[in-house]
């Protein structure tokens, strides 16, 4: 299993979560289809209705919208669950494919399951059980990496579930204010958890993205921060990278229109292809942040810069003045730099207009 704190690169995870509509074959497309875009993760949800939900919950706004039915939570749950013994033919079926598996458990029994059933090294605790203490409690970062998204979330929640997940108080909350407790126990848990700045809602609209949280949530937690996205299309993930995300998740669908509650705010194949080509395109053009000449402009500094060059004939021992000297192209010559440096001297030979004083 891939360690993410050694990824040098953008982690990006294709977040599947409920749209395979609990059918396992099309999760195995979804598989193929995350691989073939281009993604490093592919992400299920482990759950069962009867544990996740009382069967009097009421469904969200946008799973109503999405799904076009006004159902219990637990019935619209319990259509897209998948069997138990489907999680270890998809991770096998992944490990097939040369894509790394990775689920969100929503309950304690489901994080067992992951850890000691399926063997997974890297669990992802979605948004919605940032305060299950029950099960965050019992997150071994001994032998785990956490990946926790923060949709719905403030700091001072954020900041609590980090302290339950490392059994220590690496962080000291007071009502307004986080301050590290511990730098060498915080130094001990950057190479296990990783925060997602997330917004919960599917999907959500763009004045409430608020991609800057990346930056601030680096400077308070001081952890590797990615980013959870529920926008339409591509853009954001691609501003969040700028921002200094480490990992991007998104949703995948096969169909965007198909009526379970998260294909909405999903990508397509396609687009999820273009989004991993945009985020790879931004690697490589972000460089080291150093201003330097460029390999590539060493070759067209003599094009483009100038050199003193003689305005008109000048003879020997002839002042150099505005009138006979200036600066043209090639670059090859003094550089324009040193014009003012010449005004005044004398000239130690004759020179023809047009030629580079030397």
């Amino acid at each position: 299993m891939m360690d993410i704190s050694k990824k040098k690169k953008i982690i990006i995870i294709a977040e599947i979560g409920v749209n395979h509509d609990g059918n396992f074959k099309k999760a195995k497309k979804l598989i193929l289809a995350a691989k073939k875009c281009g993604a490093d993760f592919v992400k299920f949800q482990n759950f069962q209705a009867s544990k996740l939900s009382t069967t009097f919950a009421k469904m969200a706004k946008y799973q109503i919208k999405n799904t076009k039915q006004k159902v219990s939570q637990f019935k619209m749950l319990k259509k897209l669950e998948l069997k138990k013994n489907d999680y270890p033919k998809l991770k096998k079926f992944a490990k097939k494919n040369k894509i790394f598996f990775l689920s969100s458990p929503f309950d304690e029994g489901n994080l067992e399951y992951l850890t000691k059933n399926l063997k997974c090294k890297i669990i992802k605790i979605p948004s919605g059980e940032i305060n299950n203490y029950l099960m965050l409690n019992k997150v071994n970062l001994n032998k785990h990496q956490i990946i926790l998204s923060t949709g719905m979330s403030t700091n001072l929640e954020i900041a609590g579930a980090i302290n339950i997940i490392s059994k220590k108080k690496i962080y000291l909350i007071s009502k307004n204010e986080i301050k590290i407790k511990n730098q060498k126990l915080l130094n001990q848990i950057k190479k296990k958890i990783f925060l997602l700045h997330c917004v919960t809602d599917y999907p959500v609209e763009n004045k409430f993205a608020n991609i800057s949280a990346i930056k601030n949530m680096q400077k308070i937690f001081k952890l590797d921060i990615g980013y959870s996205d529920h926008t339409k299309g591509i853009l954001a993930p691609v501003i969040a990278s700028s921002y200094g995300a480490k990992i991007i998740e998104k949703h995948l669908t096969l169909n965007v229109n198909d009526k379970g509650p998260d294909h909405r705010a999903s990508l397509s194949p396609r687009e999820f292809k273009e989004m991993v080509l945009n985020i790879r395109t931004f690697e490589n053009m972000r460089g080291n942040g150093i201003k330097k000449v460029e390999y590539c402009e060493k070759k067209n500094i003599s094009v483009a810069r100038k050199s003193i060059v003689s305005k008109t004939q000048i003879k020997k021992n002839e002042f150099f003045t505005l009138k006979n000297i200036t600066v043209k192209r090639p670059g090859n010559g003094i550089s324009a730099s040193k014009f003012f440096d010449f005004i005044g001297k004398k000239s130690r030979k004759n020179y023809e207009q047009d030629q580079l004083i030397d």
